[in-house]
């Protein structure tokens, strides 16, 4: 009797042993592909200008102290839909401030060996630019090691994808006043003042460039890392890069107006407002002054923005079962 009942706990457990490790073998397999339906998501990072202000290459502006000492942040929200473990789409909106500044390239000017290098030049410009932008965007999101949901890549929690999509945006480009006897006199509206005459007729100016809108659409597209964290939580990190069809994201593009010229649209105050803001290499060098007609910036390249951070997303627990399961 005692053997019986060894043999009968023995085998019972056996049989559970092997159900259980043969669930747990499928619960792995399945766990982390992401099942179809919907999340929400959140996230916080670097917002990063790429214009005509600022360092020239990418590895001056994240190398620079300068950069580090005052970085700029974004954070948004978005809801997303995953119909196949490798496709989802993101709707989603975001806030942030783009800033950037010739002051970057402060020790790159002192190390200068001629008056024409670009890092010089940039610092003689003296040019800064903060714009608040609002962004709207919808993304599709391709994660590549899940196109075969049934592929031993596609159980990992650990997920690269990429990311392509559009957008539209508005931004405000402003500047920091410094007057003549070295008081902040804070931020000025610089689409209002139209230092570079953008939008006049051809009989005032006759290079008049045509005038930017304020809203603009953008082209995202980026790449991320994400792990799963259990059934219902991700959390990634991702790089999105925004092409655009505009120059005139730090305000700056094309030449140097003549001052006199602002007298002809704008009132005496704010024409004297222009002036002072087209040119502020008078700061750098004492009685320095651009000559009219001088490059300003580069009208030949449209301006950029791209975010750097983290992504954190819940997905909203739902009784269908996965099509694949």
């Amino acid at each position: 009797m005692r053997k019986k009942l060894i043999r009968s706990i023995l085998t019972l457990s056996i049989t559970a042993a092997a159900a259980g490790s043969a669930s747990a073998q499928l619960g792995h397999s399945k766990e982390y592909v992401e099942p179809p339906g919907w999340s929400v998501g959140m996230n916080i990072g670097l917002l990063d200008l790429w214009g005509d202000v600022g360092t020239k290459s990418i590895i001056d502006h994240y190398t620079n102290g300068k950069y580090w000492n005052k970085p700029h942040f974004m954070g948004g929200v978005f809801v997303r839909y995953s119909a196949h473990p490798a496709f989802a789409m993101r709707l989603g909106g975001s806030y942030g401030t783009l800033y950037a500044t010739d002051e970057w390239n402060e020790s790159m000017a002192n190390d200068a060996l001629t008056i024409e290098d670009d890092a010089f030049q940039r610092r003689l410009r003296n040019q800064s630019i903060r714009a608040n932008t609002w962004e709207t965007s919808f993304l599709l999101e391709i994660t590549p090691r899940r196109f075969n949901y049934e592929s031993l890549g596609a159980r990992k929690r650990f997920q690269p994808y990429l990311l392509l999509g559009v957008g539209y945006f508005h931004f405000k480009p402003t500047a920091k006043y410094i007057d003549r006897a070295g008081n902040d006199r804070g931020y000025v509206n610089l689409y209002d003042l139209n230092v570079e005459a953008t939008g006049l007729p051809a009989e005032v100016y006759a290079e008049s460039p045509e005038k930017y809108s304020l809203w603009q659409l953008a082209i995202p597209m980026g790449l991320g890392v994400r792990w799963d964290i259990g059934r219902r939580l991700a959390l990634g990190v991702e790089y999105i890069y925004r092409y655009t069809f505009t120059d005139y994201l730090d305000n700056v593009s094309g030449k140097y107006v003549d001052p006199a010229l602002y007298n002809t649209y704008l009132d005496p105050q704010k024409a004297a407002l222009a002036a002072e803001m087209q040119d502020k290499t008078w700061q750098i060098v004492h009685e320095g002054k651009a000559t009219p007609g001088e490059n300003r910036g580069n009208p030949g390249v449209k301006d950029a923005y791209s975010t750097f951070g983290l992504t954190l997303i819940f997905k909203v627990p739902s009784k269908k079962t996965p099509w694949w399961y």
